[in-house]
């Protein structure tokens, strides 16, 4: 999916648009982490050219602490997304 954002140049002085693209992907994937919405995984994948250590260092500079597992069935769902993008 492609979203198209109308940005007023005057924000792009101190950085380009790629550095800006990924910031906003950056900063989203860490406010939907935070809430719930998406798991350390998901979230390094929303992002791209980040790995998961990365994500967790930006995180943690932003307040956010690593989630912890509700239960089994949660952790089992992240450690099969793992097994899915490593294959």
């Amino acid at each position: 999916m492609q979203l198209t954002l109308d940005i007023p140049e005057k924000y792009l002085i101190y950085q380009s648009p790629a550095e800006l693209i990924r910031l906003l992907k950056l900063n989203t994937a860490i406010d939907l982490y935070r809430y719930g919405r998406l798991s350390a995984s998901a979230a390094v994948e929303f992002v791209g050219n980040i790995d998961r250590y990365e994500f967790l260092y930006e995180c943690r500079k932003r307040g956010v602490e690593p989630q912890t597992y509700e239960d089994i069935e949660e952790l089992q769902a992240e450690i099969e997304l793992l097994a899915k993008e490593l294959s």
